[in-house]
């Protein structure tokens, strides 16, 4: 009878005997931190979130998403911008009506008051009501003026001369602050894509510092501005030398250690990236293992979270 005996991959020994090598050292030469965990490793969707929208530029744009999104819902979507458009695929009729009331809101434009009136007009023996808005006072209570009103719908009326809505078309240049988020927001999530990436299918190993510079960028933190570095790591991978290049202001996090911790995609070696500059990265416990983000890390999260359900309620109640 004929006895298999299992051998483990090439790529498995390689990883196996990099473990047994870096475990065989003398006590001072290991590493304060190893990655014993090997890929493809899991992360929880918690982490995943956290690391893919908790950097500053992210919650920035999810800032300014979120303000915009208010915006957008309370003034943009009754603009006169978007008004004026749907007055182009519109039948109107013009008729005498009655202005049952004016009054001064509480906004101004241009340093004039903007006035809101509430008046009717008949339409085959049916009375309809409507609001019409302006900029300073244009008529009085019980004053007859001219309506111009939808044939299809005569719900659909205002005022010839005047607006529709409390805000003028200049508003909607704000609708510019979430557009701006949304840029936000999409300029780091490549980046953050591929550092979730990497930290499932990365290989450890280390890479030991051999150039450093300033980018003439600089990070205002409080009351103190810190320059921005460019770092070069050098790691090897079948004898053949990589650079593993991050960027960073916070330098004690990637010059405390002699090498620095590096993964990369073994088929791609330069698909790699330092560790210890990917914003939010999960800590490697004592076990060699990614602990999960959650607890403190996890307020990140408030901003992304609050934006899609208030847009959602708004879509709802719209």
């Amino acid at each position: 009878m004929s006895i298999s005996v299992w051998r483990p991959s090439s790529a498995v020994g390689r990883r196996l005997s990099a473990v047994r090598k870096c475990m065989n050292q003398p006590s001072e030469q290991i590493p304060s931190r190893y990655l014993k965990e090997l890929p493809p490793r899991r992360l929880g969707i918690i982490t995943q979130a956290i690391m893919l929208f908790g950097d500053m530029a992210s919650q920035v744009g999810w800032l300014l998403f979120a303000a915009g999104s208010v915006f957008f819902w309370t003034v943009a979507v009754n603009s006169e911008a978007r008004i004026l458009f749907e007055e182009r695929n519109i039948d109107w009729e013009d008729k005498a009506g009655v202005i049952l009331s004016a009054d001064s809101t509480n906004r101004s434009e241009n340093g004039l008051r903007i006035w809101k009136y509430k008046h009717s007009v008949a339409v085959d023996g049916q009375r309809y009501l409507g609001e019409s808005y302006s900029v300073d006072k244009k008529f009085d209570a019980m004053q007859i003026a001219f309506i111009r009103y939808d044939i299809a719908n005569p719900h659909i009326n205002y005022l010839i001369g005047l607006r529709r809505n409390e805000f003028s078309s200049k508003a909607d240049w704000f609708l510019l602050v979430p557009l701006f988020g949304i840029l936000l927001l999409l300029l780091p999530l490549k980046r953050n894509l591929r550092y979730i990436r990497l930290l499932k299918i990365g290989d450890f190993t280390r890479g030991k510092l051999v150039n450093k510079y300033l980018t003439g960028e600089s990070i205002k933190k409080g009351g103190t501005v810190m320059p921005e570095f460019r770092y070069s790591f050098e790691f090897e991978h079948t004898g053949i030398k990589y650079l593993a290049n991050c960027r960073t202001h916070e330098t004690n996090k990637v010059e405390d250690e002699e090498t620095e911790i590096v993964l990369y995609d073994r088929y791609r070696p330069h698909f790699n990236l330092v560790y210890d500059a990917v914003p939010n990265v999960p800590h490697i416990n004592e076990n060699g293992q990614l602990e999960p983000l959650w607890g403190m890390k996890a307020w990140v999260l408030f901003l992304p979270m609050f934006t899609v359900v208030v847009n959602f309620v708004f879509l709802l109640l719209s």
